[in-house]
């Protein structure tokens, strides 16, 4: 009997790791047999070196070049180690594969994804009238769609302010030539719109959960951050539960009709210790590992219920008080590895990305690596 196979993307675990490569650790506390395929954008994604990474390595297009010309090579990945179970782990990739569920069916590969019209109202720019039929605080925001729109959003929000990308990135600016600077920054990065927010003082939380897709969660574990980096990425965070905040992520999910991994982020105002939206997240975070290791794996949960044997008892709550911090570390390899790429397989049409360079070499995986 074939091992069970899953691919997982999203395997950069520098300054703002993605969730991959604490998938991959969840999986093998559940599976220690496991065979994991790394879907990678780019040869320099750390995930795919380290020791308990994946066991073989497929690069893929962006997300940009399209629907076809991901499952053209998804295609080819499957038919040299079937793939069982898909999860995405990038805000980008599911955006793109929402929309094509059924391809997935037709191919016999289980992913768990959530409906597009459920994607959309929890995008960034949507956000306010998502919070308003919940009865949920969020910030007050403006949506711009090039620079000098975002500077007289600026001027209408006043200052200081947060401006975000579609998918990622949030800075602070104090000024309005500021504000009109790292906007336009965004939209050449990340693509319209960006979004501007008056920023909000306070505590910041995360929950964690999996939405079963009729208004109900599957698990949950909140956290308050205890650390946290440029860009409010989360260093640390301790375990608490407080029915409020329980209460406002099931009213989020339950309009949502959810399906699937979420995060929901939120800050407390430290004036009026309300709970306060900022960004409903459609996959796990990157500290996904941190609940598996108190007992609640959600990564294997997951997939249990994609193979439609999900467990009869409901994960356990983690511990309040747990906590965890982000502890990085030096990956290291050999220049060697690098000949696991055969550049004529990789095509400007459907690999093109502006941070792609077809002269890089590909680095190879310490286990296996192709691209055939």
């Amino acid at each position: 009997m074939k091992p069970l196979c899953i691919a997982v993307s999203g395997l950069h675990c520098g300054e703002n790791p993605q969730p991959g490569s604490g998938i991959i650790r969840s999986l093998r506390r559940a599976w220690p047999g496991v065979h994991i395929v790394g879907l990678v954008h780019d040869v320099m994604e750390s995930g795919i070196y380290v020791e308990d990474g994946p066991d073989e390595i497929q690069l893929m297009p962006y997300p940009a070049a399209g629907a076809m010309a991901f499952f053209q090579r998804l295609d080819v990945v499957h038919k040299k180690t079937p793939i069982d179970v898909l999860i995405p782990s990038l805000d980008t990739e599911i955006e793109l594969l929402v929309h094509h569920q059924k391809d997935f069916a037709k191919r016999g590969i289980r992913v768990c994804l959530p409906e597009a019209i459920s994607l959309r109202r929890r995008a960034k720019q949507f956000l306010p009238q998502l919070a308003r039929n919940c009865g949920v605080a969020v910030p007050k925001s403006r949506v711009a769609h090039d620079a000098l729109a975002a500077y007289d959003a600026a001027v209408v929000l006043g200052l200081p302010l947060l401006v975000k990308g579609p998918y990622d990135d949030a800075r602070t600016v104090y000024s309005l030539p500021h504000a009109q600077a790292v906007a336009a920054h965004l939209l050449a990065e990340w693509g319209t719109p960006v979004i501007l927010q008056r920023r909000v003082t306070g505590t910041e939380f995360n929950v964690l959960g999996i939405g079963d897709g009729q208004g109900g969660i599957v698990a949950q574990c909140s956290i308050r951050k205890t650390a946290t980096a440029d860009k409010r990425r989360g260093l640390g965070g301790v375990v608490v539960r407080d029915s409020k905040l329980d209460a406002l992520c099931e009213a989020l999910i339950r309009e949502l009709r959810w399906n699937g991994p979420f995060e929901i982020e939120l800050i407390q105002d430290a004036i009026d210790h309300r709970y306060v939206l900022i960004e409903i997240n459609p996959r796990f975070p990157s500290w996904i590992d941190f609940p598996a290791m108190l007992g609640a794996n959600f990564a294997a949960a997951l997939v249990e219920r994609l193979l439609e044997s999900a467990p009869a008892h409901p994960l356990p709550a983690c511990q309040p008080g747990a906590f965890f911090l982000r502890h990085q570390i030096e990956v290291v390899d050999d220049v060697s590895r690098y000949s696991g790429l055969r550049h004529d397989d990789v095509t400007p049409s459907s690999f093109a990305h502006p941070g792609f360079r077809l002269s890089a070499p590909f680095p190879g995986s310490p286990r296996d690596v192709s691209v055939h």
